[in-house]
């Protein structure tokens, strides 16, 4: 055994303050703890050392911390988030739950939503959760309203718009799409109220993997979705929450259907199930970001590779990865390698990710300077070079872009055929490590920039708001 650190971590029992090591066995990467009452618990979290380390030392950020602190450090992390003063970054997105009603019933849902529709909030309170973030994030503000499932309001037109009035700078709409799909209408308000971007789950390109989950054919409601957004020049980001023998064997499916409905979709965003509030028993379905990156190089037959994940724009190294890539005839064209190292940069990480999300995840048609991957990737003139002569800066430092693209790139214009292609073809490949219990590091949750905006006024970083111990209770949701 090989100790890495030490970690601050809880008990999946008691959900008790308690401590452990991370370390490295047979090349593998592990986190073990124990509690003085209800013993030892050792989780994998990676399967390759090297990767995890090379992960870091791709990973350099500036930060910025929130505005200002919202609650004291009496009990210490994680049962002061407010935030307390020891939280160490911005908010980069803050979720608006409008709601805890779900018209789902998912076997694997995080919040345990119900049908209960007398815990929705109410407008003056959800106005107060646009105004806390107002008040409390840096600019530019981005938000994500969430649930539960947000179209079972009737009103959310209204609260979109709100939340414009408000002064929020990005909304973007987490949902299943069902009532999108089914009300042209209903849709019709939301796109003409403001919103930026729909953040829909989607989590296979087969109605048996839906069927699985919620025992509903869902797949042609999903394209629907992509359909109307396609329509109104709203983009979209797909959302699959992966599991080991739930759609693991789709995830290349998923990424090769993102890339045929470019440009509307902008995204993959991959979440590895955690096991906080609802899921089937047993944690057979849990994989690690490194399993999901392999099983993407195995299903796009190489064209993605585990190489061409760099660390997310998060706080952490190992809290995501990102692959930017454009899309031409022969397929994905890569543009980031983590083997270029870190990106020296003097802007913070929060500032960086609200831009990405604004600039990549909102539609064509709200962009009005027709912003690019190369916009965002390519530092140059605007004038016409060789692809020679253009350098690349993905989560990494500058480079020639003929280094970065396959050596069968078909890019052999210049900067004006690549700006052209890149606006029109770009997608954002990425997965999110969220913690659950038996995962959890203090430092990663210190460092979180994805908060979740209570009635009250406080911001939860996310793995805590919906940590759940072995039972299923949780830390901060139901309390909120």
């Amino acid at each position: 055994m090989e100790p890495i650190s030490t970690v601050e971590s809880l008990c999946p029992e008691c959900l008790g303050k308690i401590g452990g090591i991370k370390y490295a066995e047979n090349g593998q990467v592990y986190i073990k703890k124990e509690c003085p009452d209800h013993g030892s618990f050792t989780t994998l979290i990676s399967e390759d050392i090297g990767h995890y380390r090379q992960m870091e030392e791709c990973f350099e950020v500036n930060r910025s911390r929130a505005r200002a602190s919202l609650t004291d450090v009496e009990k210490g992390c994680p049962f002061d988030c407010g935030l307390c003063p020891s939280h160490k970054q911005d908010t980069c997105l803050a979720v608006v739950e409008v709601t805890d009603r779900c018209d789902m019933g998912c076997a694997y849902c995080f919040a345990s939503s119900s049908m209960d529709k007398s815990l929705d909030p109410d407008m003056e309170t959800i106005r107060f959760m646009f105004e806390t973030v107002k008040k409390c994030q840096n600019e530019p503000t981005c938000i994500q309203i969430s649930g539960g499932e947000p179209t079972m309001r009737d009103d959310l037109p209204e609260i979109i718009r709100m939340g414009k009035e408000v002064g929020i700078n990005h909304i973007e709409l987490n949902t299943n799409g069902r009532r999108i799909a089914s009300d042209q209408d209903y849709f019709d308000k939301i796109a003409s109220a403001g919103i930026d971007a729909i953040y829909l789950g989607f989590d296979g390109v087969s109605d048996d993997i839906y069927m699985k989950r919620t025992g509903k054919k869902l797949f042609d409601i999903k394209s629907e979705v992509i359909n109307r957004c396609e329509k109104a020049g709203i983009g979209v980001v797909l959302v699959p929450l992966v599991a080991k023998n739930y759609n693991l064997h789709e995830v290349g499916r998923i990424i090769e259907f993102a890339g045929s409905r470019v440009p509307t979709v902008r995204g993959v965003h991959f979440q590895p199930v955690f096991y906080s509030g609802r899921a089937p028993s047993g944690r057979e379905g849990r994989i690690t970001i490194l399993e999901l990156l392999r099983e993407i190089e195995k299903q796009t037959r190489g064209q993605l590779k585990v190489e061409n994940f760099t660390p997310s724009l998060m706080p952490h190294a190992h809290c995501g990865a990102t692959c930017l890539t454009v899309i031409d005839s022969n397929g994905f064209l890569p543009l980031t390698n983590v083997s270029l190292g870190a990106l020296k940069s003097a802007s913070d990480v929060a500032s960086k990710t609200k831009k990405s999300i604004m600039g990549r995840w909102r539609g064509s048609e709200k962009d009005a300077q027709k912003s690019s991957c190369g916009d965002l990737l390519i530092k140059s003139s605007c004038c016409e070079k060789p692809l020679s002569q253009l350098t690349v800066k993905g989560s990494c430092c500058e480079k020639p872009i003929t280094d970065i693209l396959p050596k069968n790139s078909r890019l052999g214009g210049g900067w004006a055929d690549f700006i052209e292609m890149s606006r029109n073809s770009y997608l954002t490949i990425s997965t999110m490590a969220f913690q659950d219990v038996w995962s959890y590091e203090k430092e990663r949750v210190e460092n979180c920039c994805i908060h979740v905006v209570t009635r009250d006024g406080r911001f939860v970083p996310f793995c805590n708001y919906n940590m759940t111990d072995c039972d299923g209770k949780f830390l901060y949701r139901n309390a909120t």
